[in-house]
């Protein structure tokens, strides 16, 4: 892990080593020496190539033993089958820094890939020698004047700007670079990370973050290696001021299929994600062009934006276009200026109705209707009196008369100076010569309308009103640890425990389960059924068996004796039908719902265990309705989340019989859960209370339970 200064090397470098460099145009190793030329690079350039000569007037050492001094940085652009000797030279001579180009290491999936991968890691480690690779295109650093690659960007012509953007893809490099150049900011840093054998993401985060050159920060990520690490160092970024966008590539299901429990299936990595940076106040984008708009948007963001108020204003050249906005904001979860149904309210809604005008001022605010495009400026003072100072989407196109363009420019670019929030304009086609007008004023310009909100998306989700609230400490109950204890004694090398085992753990922290009765034979099937009372469920336990509805191992609605002896015997002929060992008998007394509700835990790789709350029952992977909350967020924050769910919210303001709040109860089951996925450590991978119904007296009962391990827990 690196603190920052040892990756100075890497991005400060005073030399730099071409290992592998050509003299013939067109060829890679000749590309990074071009481009380190081009590019402006002060310090010393030395080529390596045994067979001598000159690259771009540069001499070419035969070894990289020829070095006259060891080189802060290399980069080895040679094939895979020489990179391990390149870099074994490179370690030997010195070189305190070295970027790997060649793919064909652990990327490639082969022994030999992974062989070849651990070898430049041992060699690294041995040295000292920090490595950022293999399976890169190199780096770039606009202040250091170091376009250190052969990606065609780095022969680009860049301004400086302040955003740095670390990718696990380098190819992606030229979009981000040409899409900020669209909008008029500058790149920073570009560092596509590789194989990360040694430098990881986060490392150059790390250093991002504390970088004096960088403001805002791009992620395109594949996976990470450490969820906890992101959110200290985006606790961190958030309190340097530097707001974070991330594009996680790889959004597909494939794989989640074989996962046990309904919580793993429904979470899946890409929601796990979205959840770990929605906590973190990281925007997420989907695609290359809205991460860097967003970054270029945020870049513009001035001091005290994120004060102001979040309800955005919305102007217009045409009725149409208007709807077009509201449209997209009510996609977006973005909250209008004005009443639902576009009416201006308070004093503000009195101002604008005396103002002259060909009809009703509303929201979206149409400036057809106006008398006079500069009536704008008395619009927004009254809104302005109101509180209503939050960011302005326009909607616009080339005016019939070049005097009503410079008035709405003019009317803009007036309200800018007076609120820091953003205010940015679409405008579909472009506006030509006039484009420059409004980013003379600052006013961000969008050619495409889903883009333009994807952005201003970016720059709510990195104005949190106040940072997620991290639980404080790890402590436990004693009914946590004691629950934990009782797991490992049922567990037995076992992946996952039955259903009455998975409900005595979750009795144990507080669960309410319902009341059930095991029954090995049919007589004590029927005493069960007495004691419990009809109607009632009866249930198949079978060793293997996750999903007992999908296999025929529940039946419902038994009314009476003959039935559970119907019930009984069909049971028993299906499970012969699933060659089963051992079977359990399960009786529960049938519990009329309201609402099923699924409830669990689910780990995500890397990224620890998260909440999953939503819509149960034997569709719940088909209904897909749940929100993920990262397991470590405190209780009360945790509650927030899941009240903006839809269901949540519809349980937040539900009572039962004595005046408890439905959802504070949900919020109990959760504490239980966490507390257990804190004793258990990485022991539970998932757990899954399907369906807890709230039954039509708004009481809450889980009727099954399942605890899947993520790996076989060792005995106490």
């Amino acid at each position: 892990m690196a603190d920052g200064s040892d990756l100075r090397f890497l991005f400060q470098p005073r030399q730099v080593a071409v290992i592998g460099a050509s003299r013939t145009p067109g060829k890679i190793g000749h590309a990074v020496v071009r481009n380190l030329k081009a590019g402006g690079f002060a310090g010393a350039i030395y080529p390596v190539n045994p067979a001598g000569g000159e690259v771009e007037g540069v001499p070419c050492l035969r070894s990289v033993a020829d070095l006259p001094e060891p080189a802060d940085c290399a980069i080895t652009v040679v094939p895979a089958a020489q990179t391990v000797e390149a870099v074994r030279a490179c370690a030997e001579k010195g070189v305190r820094a070295a970027v790997v180009g060649a793919g064909g290491f652990a990327e490639a999936g082969t022994p030999e890939g992974r062989q070849r991968q651990a070898e430049l890691l041992a060699i690294a480690r041995a040295s000292g020698m920090r490595l950022l690779g293999p399976n890169t295109n190199g780096i770039y650093n606009r202040s250091a004047k170091l376009s250190l690659g052969y990606n065609a960007a780095h022969g680009y012509a860049m301004p400086p700007g302040p955003v740095s953007v670390i990718a696990h893809s380098g190819a992606v490099f030229g979009g981000v670079a040409l899409t900020l150049m669209s909008f008029g900011v500058g790149l920073s840093k570009f560092v596509p990370v590789g194989n990360e054998a040694d430098i990881d993401m986060l490392d150059v985060l790390d250093y991002c973050i504390e970088d004096a050159d960088t403001r805002v920060i791009g992620l395109v990520i594949e996976a990470l290696s450490d969820g906890p690490r992101l959110r200290e160092l985006a606790e961190r970024a958030a309190g340097r001021g530097k707001p974070i966008v991330a594009l996680k590539i790889g959004r597909s299901q494939v794989g989640v299929s074989a996962a046990l429990a309904h919580s793993s299936r429904l979470a899946g990595a890409a929601r796990a994600y979205d959840a770990l940076f929605d906590a973190c106040a990281i925007a997420s984008v989907r695609s290359v062009e809205a991460l860097a708009a967003g970054c270029a948007l945020l870049a513009q963001r001035s001091p005290g934006a994120c004060d102001s108020d979040r309800r955005v204003i919305c102007v217009t050249t045409s009725g149409a276009g208007g709807a077009v906005l509201a449209d997209f904001a009510a996609e977006r979860g973005i909250a209008l200026a004005g009443s639902p149904v576009g009416e201006w309210e308070g004093d503000a809604g009195a101002t604008i109705a005396r103002l002259p005008a060909r009809g009703k001022i509303r929201s979206p605010i149409d400036l057809g209707v106006l008398d006079d495009w500069s009536i704008l400026s008395k619009i927004y003072a009254a809104l302005e009196a109101d509180g209503l100072d939050g960011p302005t989407v326009a909607y616009v196109h080339i005016a019939p008369t070049p005097d009503m363009d410079e008035k709405l420019v003019s009317e803009l670019a007036a309200r800018r100076q007076r609120s820091p929030a953003p205010i940015v304009a679409v405008a579909p086609g472009g506006l030509g010569d006039l484009e420059q007008a409004y980013r003379a004023h600052g006013i961000a310009l969008f050619r495409d309308t889903a883009l333009c909100f994807d952005s201003l998306a970016c720059h709510f989700a990195t104005c949190r009103t106040g940072p997620a609230m991290w639980a404080r400490s790890h402590a436990v109950s004693p009914a946590a640890s004691k629950a934990v204890a009782r797991l490992r004694a049922l567990a037995d090398g076992r992946t996952m425990l039955s259903e009455v085992e998975s409900a005595e753990i979750l009795r144990m922290i507080g669960v309410p389960l319902v009341e059930s009765r095991s029954a090995d034979t049919l007589a004590q099937a029927r005493a069960g059924a007495a004691e419990l009372g009809y109607p009632l469920v009866l249930k198949a336990l079978a060793g293997g068996v996750a999903h007992k509805n999908a296999a025929g191992f529940v039946i419902t609605a038994i009314g009476g004796i003959a039935e559970l002896e119907r019930a009984h015997v069909q049971l028993l002929s299906r499970a012969k039908g699933h060659e089963l060992g051992a079977l359990t008998l399960v009786l529960q007394p049938m519990v009329s719902a309201k609402w099923e509700l699924l409830v669990g835990i689910s780990r995500q790789a890397q990224l620890g265990h998260f909440v999953i709350f939503g819509l149960g029952g034997v569709d719940a992977e088909l209904l897909d309705e749940v929100v993920l909350v990262p397991i470590d967020l405190d209780v009360a924050a945790m509650r927030q989340q899941i009240a903006r769910h839809r269901i949540g919210s519809r349980l937040a303001g539900t009572f039962n019989r004595s005046h408890q709040c439905v959802l504070d109860g949900i919020m109990t089951v959760v504490a239980g859960l966490q507390q257990l996925a804190w004793a258990g450590g990485d022991i539970v991978d998932s757990i899954d209370l399907n369906p807890i119904i709230v039954t039509k007296d708004h009481e809450l009962v889980a009727v099954d339970a399942l605890i899947v391990f993520q790996r076989a827990p060792e005995s106490p």
